[in-house]
């Protein structure tokens, strides 16, 4: 993509924000959104999900802005009622039904911003999250690898890079599209890399690319004690990060056993939730996670935003993104029809 094209991309996607932002507005306030809550109450429980909340893309992993955060779990107060993950689990477990108008809220990944700047605001609101840890990351300080390579193609200075991810090719780095479609391509090698080798890859590419990847971004094990005895509950998301559906069937069970061992021991959780990562799974690993010992497994399908009895199990759970915008964007996305008008043409 040429510069210009960059440009007209960047003003389309400015464009596409200004009418979400507008539309939004004019559906709350002529009211659509509070008769949806009315009228249509949701009879079991919405489960959102966030990773990083910070004002910046860094890794080429977008965080939701702190204030954003605030006014979206300021709306969810005022007209959701908010469960714990274990409390809903019980319901499931005991085959409860579940109260109307429930919301869970979950982190992935397990990033310091969960603590520095997401857990003062739950605390406000008295919201208790649950964070899934990728404990690998957790333990060395590491970045999961794909925020690993967005932040070593974000911060290059260096015109091309040639390496085994790169398929041997002296690949340009000079603008911003050359630098995300290396990054892309990267990734995309990576993902199939067993660990070790997905590791020495990355260790190459930061020397090649001279560029030093922090290792102060993720929670320390202190800080999730610290959490954990302030309310926020604990959540296994593998060891290191892998697309799991792209494992062999060995690599997959050790990330499960492994992360599962390290929540165990570390925040005294026997039998913790579960979360793959980028949602890569099969159902050949679903059932794995269950024979490991998870209390539940997430399988998120875009059709199915609120989880009830009777629809789906602890072992099918489904969650929807936190939106990165205001709670005006999060309050029509969630009780105003942009979801049915999107089910239209997808």
């Amino acid at each position: 993509m040429s510069i210009w094209g960059t440009v007209i991309w960047r003003a389309v996607v400015s464009l596409k924000e200004l009418t979400r932002m507008g539309l939004s507005q004019i559906i709350v306030g002529a009211g659509m959104a509070r008769v949806s809550r009315k009228f249509c109450p949701k009879n079991g429980a919405t489960i959102f999900c966030g990773h990083r909340v910070a004002d910046d893309d860094e890794g080429c992993l977008q965080g939701l802005r702190p204030s954003w955060l605030a006014e979206q779990l300021d709306y969810l107060s005022r007209h959701y009622h908010f469960l714990p993950l274990s409390k809903l689990l019980d319901y499931y477990e005991r085959h409860q039904s579940i109260p109307p108008n429930s919301v869970v809220i979950t982190f992935d990944d397990g990033f310091r911003d969960n603590f520095t700047n997401a857990y003062p605001i739950l605390q406000q609101y008295h919201v208790p999250a649950t964070v899934f840890l990728a404990t690998g990351c957790v333990s060395s300080g590491d970045l999961p690898w794909p925020q690993q390579v967005g932040y070593l193609f974000q911060k290059t200075k260096v015109d091309r890079v040639c390496h085994i991810t790169t398929k041997e090719i002296s690949v340009p780095l000079k603008s911003p599209s050359d630098r995300n479609a290396a990054r892309t391509t990267v990734r995309k090698v990576l993902g199939h890399m067993p660990r070790v080798e997905r590791e020495r890859s990355i260790a190459e590419l930061s020397s090649l690319l001279q560029v030093e990847i922090p290792r102060d971004r993720m929670l320390t094990w202190d800080q999730v004690k610290t959490m954990q005895n302030g309310g926020i509950e604990f959540g296994a998301h593998s060891f290191s990060h892998p697309w799991m559906a792209l494992l062999s069937p060995e690599e997959a069970r050790w990330e499960m056993e492994a992360s599962l061992h390290d929540i165990q021991h570390r925040c005294g959780i026997t039998r913790p939730p579960f979360v793959f990562p980028a949602g890569s799974f099969t159902t050949d690993l679903v059932k794995m996670a269950i024979s490991v010992g998870f209390r539940c497994v997430f399988q998120s399908h875009y059709s199915m935003r609120v989880n009830q009895i009777g629809v789906n199990d602890q072992f099918s759970l489904s969650r929807i993104g936190l939106p990165n915008a205001p709670g005006v964007i999060l309050e029509a996305e969630l009780d105003g029809p942009f979801h049915a008008l999107r089910g239209l043409y997808r």
